[in-house]
Order: structure tokens, then C-alpha cells, then sequence
């Protein structure tokens, strides 16, 4: 193998080196940021949340809707 080109690798890897920092650091970014703002320390604790906010949302809704009808009824708005 030629210097060149075992130069060429060196460059290679010092760059994946650098990628995989960054993506290291954007990770824990991402981690830090779901940690203060919605209080999950991991994947599975971010879908279980997810998933109760996604409840709370539709129960929400139906509420809404109920209330909507209800004062549309009473007030003959349509």
C-alpha cells in the first residue's frame, strides 16, 4: 500500500472520528433537552409519555366536542 494512500485512510478515519463526535454530542443535545422540557430520561420513558399525552389530548377532545354540541343545542347555533 502506497503513503498516499495510508494517508488517505488516516483522513478518512480522522473524519468519522469528528462525525462521530459530533452525533455524539447531538445525542446528548437531544437527551438534555428531554430531560428539562418533558422530564424522560430514555426512549422508552419518552414513548410512554407520548403515549399518555396522546390519551390526554383525545379525551381532551371528545370533552371539547361535548361541550361544543351542548352550547350549540342550547343557543340553536349551527
Amino acid at each position: 500500500m502506497s503513503t498516499e494512500r495510508l494517508l488517505e485512510i488516516k483522513s478518512q478515519i480522522s473524519d468519522a472520528k469528528t462525525q462521530q463526535s459530533e452525533v455524539k454530542g447531538q445525542i446528548t443535545g437531544v437527551e438534555d433537552q428531554a430531560q428539562s422540557k418533558f422530564k424522560v430520561d430514555d426512549l422508552p420513558a419518552a414513548e410512554k409519555k407520548l403515549k399518555k399525552m396522546g390519551e390526554d389530548l383525545d379525551t381532551m377532545e371528545v370533552k371539547f366536542t361535548g361541550g361544543m354540541e351542548r352550547l350549540e343545542e342550547s343557543h340553536e347555533w349551527k
